[in-house]
């Protein structure tokens, strides 16, 4: 079974206007202690597989939530937009290698901003459902 989490951070990372931002700082799962500049955190909130009459297709269906930190709502909102027009709609294949990815498609279904005081910094979260061959 082929994890997506690689190929998805090697995804964002390729794109020029992203990488401007955040450099590398693209995290799964938390946002490291200390930092205080804009970052990416990429978390799987939900999986699910798709099947078919004839058992399983072989394709998955997870959900991301995608959160773009910044030291503003605006600056966020930002580094956001620019992964939405990265990801959404996106078919094709994320990473190389062995840990490429073959995706069908990548749908943003949900999003949500606020500002975290422990941090000082705002997020702005979009949820992606990516649709992804797993075998």
């Amino acid at each position: 079974m082929k994890d997506l989490r690689p190929a998805l951070r090697a995804f964002l990372l390729a794109d020029a206007g992203i990488a401007a931002i955040v450099g590398t700082r693209i995290y799964p799962i938390k946002l490291p202690q200390g930092t205080k500049t804009a970052s990416v955190v990429y978390t799987r909130i939900s999986g699910a597989g798709i099947y078919h009459m004839g058992g399983d297709s072989g394709l998955a269906m997870p959900r991301y939530q995608i959160d773009a930190w910044g030291l503003t709502g605006d600056a966020a909102t930002t580094l956001a937009n620019l992964i939405k027009d990265r990801l959404s709609g996106y078919r094709g294949v994320m990473g190389s290698g062995g840990a490429a990815v073959t995706v069908q498609g990548v749908f943003m279904v949900d999003e949500r901003e606020d500002h975290d005081d422990t941090v000082q910094m705002s997020r702005m979260s979009r949820d992606y459902a990516i649709d992804y061959e797993e075998v």
